[in-house]
């Protein structure tokens, strides 16, 4: 039977008495830990091992990001002969495949470590500050860029082990009524469906029977009449179109001079998520990323259904 798997994400050596803690706890709920230093990720001989870890990342289900006072280890791709004030850590960059993978994230801060953030905000323009609970700054950062996001970043401080166990066990319980609420809703969207297709036909149908009317009615003024009848629709299908979520993220990551409008047209002539953005032109690595992607098909579907 098919187990949640959850990444645990952190730097080792300080982290290590609560990885080892986190590793029993997700094991013991039934599911399936992934940390690397117990062999469960498979490291490839042609990369380097922080990539294999990467890749690991977009199998799991979640992943749980600690951070604590150390930043970490230079990821492989850092050109370290230009310096290492800043720099993307490994840990940083578990962190940010997950969310590129929009993967559920749950992220945890030593206390004192989530104190002293508060302190560096108040004071970022003060190099000369020596933090006592952090090895570098970076890491201040890092929290920086999670409570940037506008989605997908939950935000725990904690002390010990049980108030990262006691706060994920009540997480994950209510992930599993979510599921089963959405399975429920499904079926009931199945019903829906079947009906707002038939809707569709029919209003489809009384379009043509109503503009055929029109034609004779008022010739002269038909073609306007109907130009302007099907603006009003594309306007009205358009703010819907780019209030969604889903286009929302596409817009941010669309290649420059792709905006609203072109990502609009393609959405009408595509029929399937990898279709729509090679048709609006973005690159092929982000499109297989995408038509592989779960939630991105099941968003262009619902999308279809409201305004396709």
């Amino acid at each position: 039977m098919a187990k949640p798997r959850i990444f645990v994400s952190s730097t080792y050596y300080d982290l290590k008495h609560i990885r080892n803690s986190l590793e029993a706890f997700i094991d013991g709920m039934g599911y399936e830990s992934v940390l690397y230093e117990e062999g469960d990720i498979p490291f490839h001989h042609d990369s380097p091992l922080d990539v294999s870890c990467y890749e690991e990342i977009k199998s799991c289900h979640i992943l749980v990001l600690i951070i604590g006072g150390r930043y970490g280890s230079p990821a492989s791709d850092v050109d370290i002969e230009s310096g290492l004030d800043f720099y993307n850590s490994v840990t940083k960059k578990e962190y940010e495949t997950a969310r590129k993978n929009d993967i559920p994230i749950y992220v945890f801060i030593e206390k004192n470590v989530h104190s002293e953030y508060h302190t560096y905000k108040k004071n970022r323009k003060n190099e000369n500050i020596e933090y006592a609970h952090v090895d570098n700054v970076n890491i201040f950062k890092l929290i920086d860029e999670i409570y940037a996001q506008k989605r997908n970043n939950l935000i725990r401080d904690f002390e010990k082990f049980d108030d990262l166990s006691s706060w994920l066990k009540d997480q994950w319980a209510g992930l599993f009524a979510d599921m089963l609420s959405e399975k429920k809703r499904d079926k009931d969207l199945e019903d829906l469906s079947a009906q707002v297709s038939g809707l569709k036909d029919l209003s489809s149908v009384l379009k043509n029977y109503t503009e055929s009317i029109m034609e004779k009615l008022q010739p002269e003024n038909f073609e306007q009449i109907i130009t302007s009848s099907n603006k009003v629709l594309k306007s009205r299908y358009m703010r819907l179109f780019g209030n969604h979520e889903m286009i929302r993220y596409f817009l941010d990551k669309s290649p420059k001079g792709v905006g609203i409008v072109k990502l609009y047209d393609a959405f009408e002539k595509s029929n399937s998520v990898g279709e729509f953005l090679k048709i609006a032109g973005f690159d092929d690595e982000f499109v297989t990323e995408m038509k592989d992607h779960i939630h991105a098909n099941m968003d262009y579907e619902e999308l279809k259904r409201e305004i396709g």
